[in-house]
C-alpha cells in the first residue's frame, strides 16, 4: 500500500454472520452450530469466559451478565464469542452469538455457584433460551 493511499478501518461489523460457525473448544453443537453472532456492548465489570450468557438492559441499550430471575424475562439473550476483561465503569464492546445450538456443558452462567448442579441449571434455562433461537444440546439431545 502507497503512503499517501487512504486505508479503511476494520470495525466490528465484519463479524456479523448468519452461516454456521465453528468453535475451537466445542461451545458450538450438532445439528446447526451458531447461526448468527453480532457486535454488542457489554455494561459489567469483571473477567467473562467465552460461552457466558447475557441479557439486554431493561432500558434496551447494553448487555449485562445473566440473573436467573432476568433470564425469565430478558428480551434478548446472547452468549459470549470471546473471553474478556472489563474494568470498573467501564463498558466493552464485544461479539455475541444470538443464534444456535450449543454445547450444554460449555455454557457459563454468571450466577452459578461451586454448589449448584450445572446440570440442573442448565435444564432450567432451556425453555427460556429456545425463543431466543439459542439450543442447548447434551449428549442425550
Amino acid at each position: 500500500m502507497a503512503d499517501n493511499e487512504e486505508r479503511t478501518p476494520i470495525t466490528l461489523e465484519l463479524v456479523k454472520t448468519e452461516a454456521a460457525v465453528p468453535a475451537p473448544d466445542s461451545l458450538a453443537a450438532a445439528p446447526n452450530g451458531i447461526t448468527y453472532a453480532e457486535p454488542i456492548k457489554i455494561e459489567a465489570e469483571g473477567e467473562f469466559k467465552r460461552g457466558t450468557v447475557f441479557m439486554r438492559t431493561s432500558d434496551g441499550t447494553n448487555f449485562i451478565a445473566a440473573t436467573a430471575a432476568g433470564l425469565a424475562t430478558a428480551k434478548e439473550i446472547v452468549i459470549l464469542c470471546d473471553d474478556i476483561t472489563i474494568g470498573e465503569n467501564e463498558y466493552a464492546e464485544c461479539v455475541a452469538y444470538f443464534k444456535g445450538d450449543f454445547n450444554a456443558n460449555r455454557v457459563i452462567l454468571p450466577y452459578e455457584s461451586e454448589s449448584d448442579s450445572h446440570e440442573e441449571l442448565i435444564e432450567a434455562i432451556k425453555p427460556l433460551l429456545r425463543p431466543h433461537g439459542i439450543y442447548l444440546r447434551s449428549e442425550n439431545n
